[in-house]
């Protein structure tokens, strides 16, 4: 997932439900049963936040929650009547947390990789640490490869970790002078987009990187880098030093994406598309392409509705996912991510004149 921004703005929310509140603290539907104040205010943010809100016939909808909540126990009272909602609202994206892990959402055939296994082996063998970063110098061709994966829900120093960790990365990887860049993210299945994109701000000079958009037209949130950090909508997430400003990237960026490159990860594939010097190349993304927002309802449990779609910088949005530059269809090798059709039209690109 995206921290969104996966682009997250964190929002706290007051427990109150303005105008709707009797004096024994339960809110009223239409059908003026009792509604406990915590399923009130789920609904009352989706129906304020939510990109799909004018689908659904709300008045309907709060009595179907309403009739889930009381006919389940424990976390399932309020996690059954969220999913059902995510399913009614068609969002495919958005998640209910308990203590900063998914617990609920509403998943279909159409919004995950078709091949579930491939998808499940990612996250079982490939992310071994909160956060997990690869690089090395193709010596043959004298391209830095460096592979970013799915984040997780960092919190706190994880966060930073993670970002200069990525950093680090890329100045090693500056220091013996390559000729160009092949960013991986065709394993990237998402998590918090911040430490990914801090991180790459080592990498990738001053420019606007788009952002996202509620209606197709005008951005909502702009993201850009500067001084090598991430900024949104003129906020620097992460705010740190360059680590190795002197070492200035001038080759071509090459970034590899594939249908289980997700959420976040989609982040990255939609902010570096159409840059000068940078090429996607490989398979449309999974179709996670949104932002969700990030609602705290109490100490464990957070709302993340999806809420808009990510736009490039030239307004091109992305509905269901990027479709890159040069497509090429590859089952991905787990083993040997380095070979393969993908990594050699990147080489071939990059070491072209043109």
């Amino acid at each position: 997932m995206k921290k969104t921004a996966i682009v997250i703005s964190i929002i706290f929310l007051f427990m109150s439900c303005k105008n709707n509140v009797k004096e024994n603290g339960h809110a009223q539907n239409s059908t003026d049963e009792p509604m406990p104040i915590l399923l009130d205010s789920l609904i009352s943010l989706a129906k304020a936040n939510s990109y799909y809100a004018k689908k659904v016939d709300w008045s309907a909808l709060r009595a179907e929650m309403l009739t889930v909540y009381q006919q389940n126990d424990s976390i399932d009272k309020l996690g059954k009547a969220a999913e059902l909602m995510f399913k009614e609202l068609g969002d495919y994206h958005g998640m209910l947390m308990y203590d900063y892990k998914v617990a609920f959402d509403h998943r279909s055939e159409e919004s995950g990789p078709p091949n579930d296994s491939i998808y499940k082996a990612i996250g079982a063998t490939k992310i071994n640490a909160p956060y997990s970063v690869y690089g090395e110098l193709l010596k043959e061709s004298n391209v830095a490869y460096i592979e970013i994966l799915g984040t997780g829900m960092l919190q706190g120093d994880q966060v930073l970790m993670a970002r200069d960790e990525i950093r680090t990365m890329i100045c090693n990887l500056k220091s013996k002078k390559p000729i160009g860049w092949i960013i991986d993210l065709r394993c990237n299945i998402g998590g918090n987009m911040n430490p990914m994109m801090a991180g790459l701000g080592e990498l990738i000079s001053d420019t606007n990187l788009g952002g996202d958009t509620k209606d197709g037209l005008n951005f909502n949130s702009k993201w850009k880098f500067e001084n090598g950090n991430f900024y949104e909508n003129g906020y620097a997430h992460f705010k740190a030093d360059l680590k190795c400003e002197e070492l200035i990237n001038t080759g071509k960026i090459a970034v590899l994406t594939s249908i289980y490159t997700a959420s976040a990860g989609e982040v990255v594939a939609s902010s570096l598309k159409g840059q000068d010097n940078v090429k996607l190349i490989g398979q449309k993304t999974s179709g996670l392409s949104s932002t969700n927002g990030w609602f705290v309802l109490t100490e464990k449990w957070v709302f993340a509705p999806m809420t808009a779609y990510y736009m490039s910088k030239d307004k091109t949005v992305h509905y269901n996912g990027i479709i890159p530059d040069v497509k090429i269809k590859e089952e991905l090798n787990l083993t040997n991510l380095k070979s393969g059709e993908t990594v050699e039209e990147a080489i071939k690109w990059i070491t072209s004149s043109k």
